[in-house]
């Protein structure tokens, strides 16, 4: 048995870390949105927008909360899996939220030279992997929860 969950935990590992491979690109826009909202647009983004892969925190993050969301979910019913999959993006989507507000917030708070209160920032500034990650882990801890208690 704690083989099958090894191997289950493995493969779902390597299926999260494709969805955050595929999915960094729309968790990054949406971490710029959410700047840019949260401060009432006092931030303006300069530069190019480029950028290679994400961090190793992100990925690996990314794919342990995955197969942890799979792992604790194996033996249940539909209906509680999709309750357990809904609650874990409603959490991951509010933690990034919070997380960017904050971080978004803190640089244009920083800022004591800035024009008419306008922060500008380059796109790399932000530290996307750390605030998805985090969140990510977040997200994962209702799942570690139901995971200990068997």
């Amino acid at each position: 048995m704690r083989v099958k969950q090894i191997l289950t935990g493995i493969l779902f590992a390597i299926i999260g870390s494709i969805i955050a491979f595929y999915s960094y690109d729309f968790l990054r826009n949406q971490i710029q949105e959410v700047f840019v909202w949260s401060t009432a647009d006092s931030i303006q983004f300069i530069g190019k927008d480029f950028y290679l892969f994400a961090s190793y925190f992100y990925y690996i993050s990314f794919s342990i909360s995955f197969s942890i969301l799979v792992i604790s979910s194996m033996h249940l019913s539909f209906l509680k899996i999709f309750k357990r999959t809904v609650l874990s993006i409603v959490i991951f989507a509010t933690a990034m939220i919070l997380i960017s507000s904050v971080d978004g917030n803190l640089k244009v708070i920083e800022c004591t030279a800035c024009d008419n209160g306008i922060r500008k920032l380059h796109w790399n500034e932000i530290n996307y992997g750390f605030i998805v990650g985090l969140s990510s882990i977040i997200a994962a801890v209702p799942s570690i929860i139901s995971v200990l208690k068997r």
